[in-house]
């Protein structure tokens, strides 16, 4: 090599410069950032996903939008009901995970939720104070009712008498309430009765719903749909995979409460797929169908994927998910409850999972059979409002972008075994939905672009920079080192064929002036 002349030494240097390049840019660096990836994504308690996953450091969105009902005298005479949507009323969601339990052994870890809500009225829709008056089919006593109706009919009369002791008479079973008392401060439900029926009843609140009340002395019970979880531990006890043997495996419940699989359905849908939805795998193709199971609503969502987006410069691909049509999708039939017996399209009945009759659909009925709209006047169904998707960074999965909407609708029992509800219209009526929504921060985009895409982006750009000088060199020493022999090619006379014209004596000739005949 030491006895090659300069240029040859050149191209040679070149070559195998071409090699290293395509070596180090497509093969060494992808998969070294695999390589990190796997160690980063896992929730070791070293990496800074763990953190995240622990606690997420800043708020969510949690936007509720309650339906104000405006004919609720025409619904108890059977009428269809007529709302108006009144909200966002905007909260700030914080979210941790507490007792914290590492299992090395098989790699699992095992948490419980803490959620924490922050009225935010300046973020609220316009005008929206929290102090708005809202008549909506109050959800404890059509709760309560539905439920008695199908397990326990014989006992409709007894509960009507405790409800007219505990509520004082009221003339409908709607309330009309502040909307930040439904939500979050509570209304009250007063059970210091001495009375058989709603001494018994208030027993039975406590027992089977304590988790919507908080009971304060003198045995007053404040009912809201959610202060109940505000600040406070669930006590449920979640057990999920770290990834750190299988980064693929990082986040998938394995467990609640220690069960491997969960009582309220049969077959398959017993099973827990999918990870706990705080946490994903990265590496994800548009071929990969994602799972995730929600402990709220005791079942998987699988998102599919929808198209290609892009979050703050960043490439994003979008899932999304829908309630499902569980008549007509065999995955889904076994959460049909009784077997055989399953909910229009759009719906599904999360009695077995909330122990409350209420049905689950997108918000105003979006995707669902279209029956449903025929019960309710009032309801505008958009895409863009109300459904759920989520946009992912393929290479990390990490979500940056997530809408997850979900409404919930209780049934205007008709029953003539109640006074109240004699003439109702018997039709699935709304009663609220919620809007969780994250979107990374610019702070932690920038963190995602400098650790992982100016990295990528900038060996891509020196892989090509190397791969396109390495050739150009070898091409110029080979030029070089060849340049007599292409000389002698270019001055050869077969190299280029020139032909000499002699021209015709007699053609020259008959070039002559020429006559043209008019």
């Amino acid at each position: 090599m030491l006895m090659l002349p300069k240029h040859l030494k050149i191209a040679l240097g070149c070559g195998l410069g071409l090699i290293f390049s395509v070596l180090f840019g497509w093969v060494i660096f992808p998969t070294v950032v695999k390589s990190q990836l796997r160690k980063e994504m896992a929730l070791s308690k070293k990496t800074d996903v763990r953190k995240m996953w622990e606690v997420i450091p800043f708020a969510l969105d949690f936007k509720v939008y309650l339906f104000n009902y405006t004919n609720v005298d025409d619904i108890q005479k059977g009428a269809i009901p007529i709302v108006k949507e009144v909200g966002p009323f905007y909260f700030e969601e914080w979210k941790e995970k507490v007792e914290i339990e590492d299992h090395e052994d098989t790699d699992t870890v095992t948490y419980k939720r803490r959620d924490t809500f922050h009225f935010r009225p300046d973020l609220s829709g316009p005008g929206l104070t929290g102090d708005e008056m809202i008549t909506m089919p109050h959800p404890l006593l059509f709760g309560m009712v539905n439920k008695l109706h199908k397990t326990k009919p014989s006992m409709l009369n007894m509960v009507s008498k405790a409800i007219n002791a505990i509520f004082e008479n009221p003339p409908t079973y709607f309330l009309t309430v502040k909307a930040i008392d439904i939500l979050f401060n509570g209304v009250l439900v007063n059970c210091d009765k001495t009375e058989f029926a709603p001494k018994a009843v208030c027993t039975g609140l406590k027992k089977e719903a304590a988790d919507s009340f908080i009971i304060k002395p003198n045995n007053q019970l404040w009912f809201s749909l959610f202060a109940p979880r505000n600040g406070t531990i669930n006590p449920h006890v979640i057990t999920v995979q770290r990834g750190i043997r299988n980064v693929m495996d990082v986040g998938k419940v394995v467990a609640i409460d220690g069960k491997e699989e969960q009582g309220p359905w049969t077959g398959q849908c017993k099973l827990f797929e999918g990870t706990d939805a705080t946490v994903f795998p990265p590496f994800l193709t548009e071929n990969d169908r994602l799972a995730s199971f929600s402990a709220d609503l005791c079942r998987t969502f699988k998102p599919w994927y929808q198209k290609k987006t892009y979050y703050r410069g960043i490439a994003t691909n979008r899932y999304i998910v829908n309630i499902g049509d569980f008549a007509n999708d065999p995955d889904l039939q076994c959460y049909c409850s009784p077997p055989g017996s399953c909910p229009l399209k759009g719906l599904m009945d999360v009695e077995e999972c909330v122990g409350v009759p209420f049905a689950v659909s997108l918000p105003h009925f979006y995707d669902a059979d279209p029956s449903l709209h025929d019960g309710v006047k009032g309801l505008t169904p958009d895409v863009n409002e109300h459904e759920i998707y989520i946009d992912f960074e393929p290479i990390s999965g990490t979500p940056m972008v997530a809408k997850q909407r979900v409404q919930f609708n209780v049934v205007l029992l008709k029953t003539d075994k109640i006074e109240q509800c004699k003439e109702l219209p018997n039709t699935l009526a709304p009663l609220f939905w919620i809007e969780e929504g994250l979107a990374l921060n610019k702070t932690f985009v920038n963190m995602l672009k400098y650790q992982l895409f100016i990295p990528k982006r900038v060996v891509g750009i020196l892989r090509w920079l190397m791969v396109s000088f390495c050739v150009f060199g070898i091409l110029g020493g080979m030029i070089y080192h060849f340049k007599d022999n292409i000389m002698r090619f270019a001055d050869s006379p077969g190299s280029a064929s020139t032909t000499k014209v002699n021209p015709d004596d007699g053609m020259i000739q008959n070039l002559g002036p020429t006559k043209i005949e008019s």
